[in-house]
């Protein structure tokens, strides 16, 4: 094993190579933010939907289609392996990957344990992840978002059950939807 003296100013940007690389793959042109922040707020805003028509014990049927866009979320980034794996990126992967199966197991399979709780806690799981990988690639952008989304999990433990979906649908647009379409924005103009 070879080993490389680096400069102290070299060390830094070495350091400084990865998060960049880390934050590019993260932001990538806002893809994935933008496909969450559809289809996560779609989901609430049916679950809304059913129930205020009184279909309250079938208003969880709308979700049935994330672990689906999940799949297909893993499977379209596993084919893109034509990009260089770094440290953050593994981490920043394996945060988001880890955080969307306990929120799965967490909504599909304790949700008649936790609840009216169940959004507060998935919008606290959402906030911790999205606050870490923020700092992680030194985004403010996420940073701030998942903060929004830690403060809305303490609000939604004071929101009546029946408007929690609408709560969360309207978080999910403010700090998944629209930062997506920052990304994108900012993306498009520096390929231009």
């Amino acid at each position: 094993m070879k080993t490389t003296n680096f400069t102290p100013d070299e060390s830094f940007k070495l350091i400084e190579s990865v998060i960049q690389q880390a934050k590019n793959r993260f932001e990538e042109n806002g893809a994935a933010f933008i496909l969450w922040g559809i289809a996560v707020p779609l989901c609430c805003f049916g679950q809304a939907y059913l129930i205020s028509i009184g279909k309250g014990s079938i208003s969880w049927y709308p979700y049935m289609i994330l672990p689906l866009i999940s799949i297909i979320s893993f499977v379209y980034y596993a084919k893109k392996k034509n990009q260089t794996r770094n440290p953050l990126a593994l981490i920043s992967s394996h945060l988001w990957l880890f955080t969307g199966m306990n929120i799965m197991i967490i909504a599909f399979g304790f949700n008649s344990y936790l609840q009216s709780n169940l959004t507060s806690i998935i919008l606290l799981l959402l906030g911790i992840a999205t606050a870490v990988a923020g700092s992680f690639i030194r985004s403010s952008l996420l940073l701030y978002c998942g903060l929004i989304l830690n403060a809305s999990a303490y609000v939604t433990f004071f929101i009546p059950w029946k408007h929690q979906p609408l709560f969360m649908g309207i978080i999910a647009v403010l700090t998944f939807l629209i930062p997506g379409i920052l990304l994108r924005m900012k993306h498009q103009k520096q390929d231009v």
